[in-house]
């Protein structure tokens, strides 16, 4: 087996994120000595060092926000809405500005840690209310019908009296505008007007979410007031089933979903300016640019690496063709999860070898495996 050298910042970071991974996959095993390193070693940890430690003076600041910000959602549950976007900008710009006239210089450590993490937070949270505005202006010549539903929802959410015959009314007509979108978008494939699958799969997403949000209205009344189902009860089905069915033709039609495959991978970019406010909410100090030029610096020595376990195989420079013999030398069925379990074994020890992190023993003993389905598997990190 090759041994290698950490001579990259590539690897150095590589090994915690392998280790990462490993450990998420560590199986249980009965307890004992022979599965802990330190077997004499206490799971409990030193208190003396948790005692009397200094806290941030902001920690209550930060758990009102949250706890505000929290009920606030519950009250302003409509997507897409202006209004509820409208409601949560003043909501940041008001704790922003409330913020900035704590004394930071005479905060503790903690303290100004948490105030800069608040600042940063509040300020991403308006940009991302912006850039949500604009996401919506593109997709709204779609969903031309999405003001009536959230406005139906807005009422019930303001306490205002039900209308029975005249909500009916809305929703025929909203029935009306669905089947019209649907023949615009229709009509269009093909054209240069067509909306493109990023488009209309935002939309087709939105479609969904405004049919939750439509059942949920229609939920709180129906059955409670009988003048409101009888009005409403019909309407109300064609208008979801009408929703539901748009969706799919979307996905269909502009995305390129085909029944019985995969879906597509389709990215929803949110530009330059996005992708700029998105670093500046991670304390990322690059650029895209910056970010892009240390990748394919990393790469080209990831690939020289290749390169070299390549040409020990056999395969000279052809690192494609190694990779594909690798393939073939797995283990048989069903031992997979030992293997896994080597390797974390190795990881641990050379962690505690180099005494790189301290691993408590409680960490040791609650190591865990979890298999995934295939399905799983697309989405994990």
């Amino acid at each position: 087996m090759r041994s290698w050298t950490a001579t990259s910042p590539f690897t150095s970071m590589l090994i915690p994120v392998v280790l990462a991974v490993l450990v998420s996959f560590v199986p249980a095993r009965p307890l004992g000595a022979q599965n802990r390193a330190d077997a004499g070693a206490s799971p409990v940890p030193a208190l003396g060092a948790l005692v009397d430690r200094p806290g941030s003076e902001l920690a209550a600041v930060v758990e009102r926000f949250a706890r505000d910000r929290a009920a606030l959602e519950r009250r302003h549950d409509t997507p897409w809405s202006a209004d509820r976007r409208a409601r949560f900008q003043e909501f940041y710009a008001a704790w922003r500005a409330e913020l900035a006239g704590v004394d930071f210089d005479g905060l503790g450590v903690e303290g100004r840690i948490d105030w800069v993490l608040l600042d940063t937070e509040l300020e991403y949270l308006g940009s991302e209310l912006e850039r949500e505005a604009r996401l919506y202006e593109e997709m709204r010549p779609l969903i031309p019908f999405a003001g009536p539903i959230i406005e139906l929802q807005e009422r019930r959410r303001g306490l205002e009296p039900v209308s029975p015959r005249e909500d009916a009314e809305t929703l025929v007509a909203i029935g009306r505008e669905v089947e019209a979108a649907r023949a615009a978008v229709e009509a269009s494939l093909g054209t240069r007007s067509a909306p493109t699958a990023i488009v209309g799969l935002r939309a087709a997403e939105a479609l969904a979410s405004l049919g939750r949000t439509l059942e949920g209205w229609y939920g709180y009344y129906a059955g409670y007031d009988p003048v409101f189902t009888w009005w409403a009860g019909a309407p109300y089905e064609a208008v979801a089933a009408s929703l539901a069915d748009y969706g799919a033709f979307l996905r269909e039609k502009v995305v390129g979903y085909a029944a019985g495959e995969d879906p597509p991978i389709v990215g929803d970019p949110i530009g330059a300016e996005g992708l700029a406010a998105d670093l500046r909410h991670e304390m990322i100090p690059y650029s895209a640019a910056e970010l892009i030029a240390i990748a394919e610096r990393e790469y080209a020595w990831c690939e020289a690496r290749m390169k070299e376990a390549s040409r020990e195989l056999g395969f000279g420079d052809d690192w494609l063709a190694a990779v594909e013999h690798v393939k073939t030398l797995h283990v048989g069925p069903g031992e997979q999860p030992a293997l896994i379990l080597d390797l974390y074994e190795q990881s641990v020890a050379f962690l505690k070898e180099r005494d790189l992190v301290t691993i408590p023993p409680l960490a040791e003993e609650v190591w865990r495996m979890e298999m995934m389905s295939p399905e799983r598997q697309k989405v994990s990190p």
